[in-house]
Formats: C-alpha cells, sequence, structure tokens
C-alpha cells in the first residue's frame, strides 16, 4: 500500500473503530466472521472472567459461503476449546448469516436458556465495530436503561490485519467500504440506528472509489 492510500485508509480504520472500555458482563457474543482472531479474541475474554458465558453466533455469510463446510459458530467453538474454555460455559447458535441475525437469534437463545444479558461484550473484526454497535442499538429487543453493549476486537492496528486467511490490505479497504456503505444505508431499512460519518471518512470513501476500488 502506497503512503496516499495508508493514510486514506487509517482515516477509514479509525473512524470504524469504537474506543469502548471492557466491563464485567453477562455474555460474550462472538460474531461469526471468517477470522477466527475474533473466536480467539472472545475466547481470551471469557478466561480473563469478564463474563460467564461465551455464545459464538453465526451460520455461513458473504465471506465463509463456499469456503468454510461448517458453520462459522463451530468452527469458533474448535478455538475455544482449545484454548481451554470449558464446553460447558459456550453456547452456539448456527442459523445466523447477517450482523442482524448474530444479535437477534442471539437474543432469542439466551432467553431460552434463561440467561441473563443486561450487559453484554460484541465480539467482530475491527472495522465492524462501528456497524456490529448501530446493528446492536436497534436490533436487541430489550432496550431499557439496564442493557448496556461493549463492542471489542482482536487487539492490532490496521498493518496487523491483511493475513493469508482473511486477505490483504487491497481486500480490507474493500471490506472497510463495504462497511461504511451499510453504515450509510442501513438505517433507512431498519437495520441499523443512524450514525454520524464524518467529513473525513466520506473523502477517504470516495478517494478509494475514484482510485478504482470496488466496495464489499
Amino acid at each position: 500500500m502506497d503512503k496516499e492510500s495508508e493514510k486514506w485508509a487509517r482515516i477509514l480504520w479509525d473512524y470504524l473503530c469504537l474506543p469502548h472500555s471492557l466491563e464485567k458482563s453477562d455474555v460474550i457474543i462472538g460474531l461469526g466472521c471468517h477470522d477466527v482472531r475474533v473466536a480467539e479474541r472472545s475466547a481470551a475474554l471469557f478466561l480473563e472472567g469478564w463474563a460467564p458465558w461465551l455464545l459464538f453466533t453465526g451460520y455461513q455469510g458473504n465471506q465463509t459461503a463456499g469456503v468454510w463446510s461448517r458453520p462459522e459458530a463451530d468452527v469458533f467453538l474448535d478455538v475455544a476449546l482449545r484454548m481451554g474454555v470449558p464446553r460447558v460455559n459456550i453456547l452456539l447458535e448456527t442459523e445466523a448469516t447477517n450482523t442482524g441475525d448474530n444479535i437477534c437469534f442471539s437474543y432469542r437463545l439466551l432467553k431460552e436458556r434463561n440467561i441473563p444479558a443486561n450487559r453484554v461484550i460484541l465480539v467482530q473484526q475491527p472495522f465492524m465495530e462501528r456497524r456490529v454497535s448501530a446493528t446492536f442499538l436497534r436490533q436487541w429487543p430489550d432496550q431499557g436503561e439496564h442493557t448496556h453493549a461493549i463492542v471489542t476486537s482482536p487487539q492490532m492496528g490496521i498493518s496487523a490485519y491483511p493475513h493469508p486467511t482473511v486477505g490483504t490490505a487491497a481486500d480490507l479497504i474493500t471490506y472497510m467500504l463495504g462497511v461504511l456503505e451499510r453504515i450509510r444505508d442501513y438505517p433507512q431499512k431498519g437495520f441499523q440506528v443512524e450514525q454520524e460519518i464524518t467529513p473525513s471518512a466520506l473523502s477517504a470513501y470516495h478517494w478509494f472509489l475514484q482510485a478504482g476500488y470496488i466496495p464489499k
């Protein structure tokens, strides 16, 4: 990535990431995706004692359909078990195919198991933090004064994200452009709450479009 591209990519990355601080919660929810580092971060948080339950949600989505032969939640389960999370503390939701489903189906499962879920930690890829938060605020049925969601992700900067299993720096840019478009468009569809898009993030978005990048 040249210096100009890196400058604009960092602007997008910084906008899409959220500076949430961890707090003791009722459950950690790892949202399925093609990046097993999300599972590793979710399991590590459980092992550090941030919540007594770990829930993995996901069937297959855009990046895993036709690539993985099993649901994302099952793949994430294997990661957590290898890291030492007791199976009895892990819940699986294996039907969700998008972020809205991740939120709604996780809520349904927790209700069915009578597990308190007023305070949740949501784990996804770094550039998905803002979108996950906006989706939770629209899709989680209980939005009472005691309901609180913290969003976190694998602890890495933009330069550490590219990896053979998730794609190149150019792939990351196309993912971020797609996330920005959903932040812009999904509130009108009822999928997310409205989020202000900063002028600098919009400038970065248009710069990459003019450079020939296609949002995913």
